[in-house]
């Protein structure tokens, strides 16, 4: 009876794995063509995980076939669509390194340039993806001069640059309110030595000046607002020049009586 019951119930374990086993898909041997169209089938209906399943056994039943490249292709973008950014970057990069003869390596290069970018995050946050990005989209131009992508990568370019400057900028901005008026010009130059064809431009100006007015470096003060006065500018930064000219004003009472003070 005993042996009976052993007996049963190993055959029970045997044909659980065996299921098991079975249950797995897609399996390996089959055509690669049609894992390719199982994998673009459920690329198109935004299936993931399916998709990345045949596509990997197109690779792993066919690594040198012709649809190689192109399944290479698509995981890369079924984790780009996922917004699983560095597994996308990752398998963009095996696209350009082992099938660097393939159409898609163009594309591959500014998807790995706009995967970092979208990993990018707010100015006042570390950088490292947005510095990435840049190195990466100034490569592309620099390769693919003519590319399609070529407008959307300036345009990335300038946005990024746009951020990174106004990270500086209000590092400097930062020390202008904590009176700090030394270390806030250091962190202005920067700005305007580094990202001098940027929005921050004027703004940072305007802080220096400030800087100079509580400095009294008058003479750079009025070398700043000439500068800024030689643009177009809004009624907003019209009326921060007007603010810092009631500055200026109220600084020269404030010398004034100083000299008084010192004279009674």
């Amino acid at each position: 009876m005993r042996r009976r019951r052993l007996i049963w119930a190993l055959g029970l374990i045997t044909s659980l794995l065996w299921l098991g086993c079975a249950g797995k898909k897609p399996k390996l041997g089959l055509d690669p063509y049609l894992y390719f169209q199982r994998g673009e089938a459920a690329f198109q209906k935004k299936k993931w995980e399916v998709a990345l399943d045949n596509f990997n056994l197109v690779i792993l039943n066919s690594p040198g076939g012709d649809l190689a490249d192109d399944a290479q292709y698509y995981i890369a973008e079924c984790y780009f669509n996922r917004k699983e950014y560095l597994l996308a970057v990752s398998e963009y990069q095996q696209l350009t390194e082992r099938y660097n003869y393939s159409p898609f390596v163009e594309e591959a290069y500014f998807k790995i340039a706009l995967s970092y970018f979208k990993q990018s995050p707010k100015y006042p946050l570390d950088q490292n993806s947005s510095l990435r990005a840049l190195q990466s989209f100034q490569e592309f131009i620099e390769s693919y001069p003519n590319s399609k992508w070529c407008p959307e990568a300036e345009s990335k370019i300038t946005e990024i640059r746009n951020k990174l400057a106004r990270k500086v900028y209000e590092s400097g901005r930062l020390y202008r309110k904590l009176e700090e008026w030394e270390p806030a010009i250091l962190y202005l130059d920067k700005m305007l030595e580094e990202f001098y064809d940027t929005e921050w431009v004027i703004p940072a100006k305007l802080e220096k000046a400030h800087c100079y007015i509580k400095l009294r470096q008058f003479d750079q003060y009025f070398a700043l607002v000439a500068e800024i006065k030689k643009q177009k500018n809004s009624p907003e930064i019209q009326k921060r020049l007007d603010h810092l000219q009631r500055l200026y004003e109220r600084e020269l009472r404030k010398i004034e009586r100083e000299k008084k003070k010192a004279q009674q």
